[in-house]
């Protein structure tokens, strides 16, 4: 059995069992009735884990190659151009980051760790959503993006990283602790994100391994989240959407997490002051959308996109035409 605690924790344990035998039996029925109620919920999960799983796969499986991130540099990247937001640092979220003792964020690469605490700008929303709707304690997050490199890596110690689909790598997951948290706030987070994936919301995958629940946002929602992080930094609060009640199929039309050419256009590209945007392009987003900064916002993007388009097309037409 394997018990994961800070190491702070462990040396109080142990001074407590050279102190006080019976005191320290008493905790040890403890963790022991805890991890019992915690693998109970766990598997009470499974099916419904399974059938996410699915559906994470199915709807994200060919956004891996263009969205994947491949090693350090790509983070380092994304941060610097908007591809990537850091989780902000506020206890008003609700949110705190395991940045010590086992399991950190960053732990394979814990010289950068700081840089580990980000994501793509929806699956923040995402996540700072979860948070405000859990009221017993903060949550704790574990996990958020990686790159294939550190995905490699993990899969030495961790059987949750041996996966086909590495959503921590493409910036669209996180991970909430169960364990160092109380009992009755795990129970209150499963009931949060249920909700939620019934709702239409998030995609769930409970991990017997490291007993986190591993949370993926809805490709329907990619957007609203991303309204979400931008008012939830702004200070300002966020309701729901439109269709949140609806059963939604999760669908993703088209997705763009860079936009980066390869030479000769790529010095020119970055000159021009590129942003690359983690917003999905539906035909029917602004439908559920019922906010005018939203439409605004959209509005904005794709002026950008075809901007962009129309400055890069003449150059990408001719080498076309002098290849053919």
């Amino acid at each position: 059995m394997i018990v994961h605690t800070k190491r702070r924790t462990l040396s109080a344990a142990l001074a407590l069992c050279l102190a006080c035998p019976a005191a320290a039996s008493a905790q040890s029925v403890q963790e022991a009735q805890y991890l019992l109620a915690v693998t109970a919920m766990v598997a009470e999960q499974g099916p419904r884990s399974a059938h996410d799983a699915a559906l994470i796969r199915d709807v994200y499986q060919p956004y891996v190659e263009p969205l994947a991130l491949g090693d350090y540099r790509e983070i380092e990247d994304g941060l610097a151009t908007g591809g990537l937001v850091p989780l902000p640092l506020d206890p008003r979220f609700n949110v705190r980051v395991r940045l010590d003792g086992s399991n950190p964020i960053g732990e394979k690469d814990i010289a950068h760790q700081a840089s580990y605490v980000s994501a793509r700008a929806a699956t923040i929303g995402c996540l700072l959503d979860v948070a405000s709707q859990v009221k017993s304690a903060p949550i704790e997050v574990t996990s958020l993006v990686r790159h294939l490199e550190y995905q490699q890596q993990l899969r030495m110690t961790n059987p949750n990283a041996i996966t086909e689909l590495p959503t921590h790598a493409l910036g669209l997951a996180f991970d909430i602790a169960m364990v160092n948290t109380p009992l009755p706030t795990v129970r209150e987070i499963r009931d949060v994100l249920r909700r939620m994936s019934d709702a239409g919301d998030i995609l769930v995958i409970v991990e017997r391994q490291q007993l986190v629940f591993h949370v993926v946002p809805q490709p329907s929602r990619l957007g609203w989240y991303s309204q979400v992080y931008a008012n939830a930094i702004a200070g300002h609060s966020w309701g729901r959407p439109v269709d949140s009640h609806d059963a939604l199929t999760p669908v993703v039309t088209t997705a763009i997490g860079s936009l980066q050419p390869l030479p000769p256009w790529a010095a020119e590209w970055w000159a021009a002051d590129n942003v690359p945007v983690d917003l999905p392009m539906e035909s029917d987003l602004d439908s559920r959308e019922s906010t005018g900064s939203t439409r605004r916002g959209l509005a904005r993007y794709f002026t950008f996109f075809g901007d962009l388009l129309s400055a890069t097309w003449p150059r990408l037409s001719a080498a076309i035409t002098a290849k053919t």
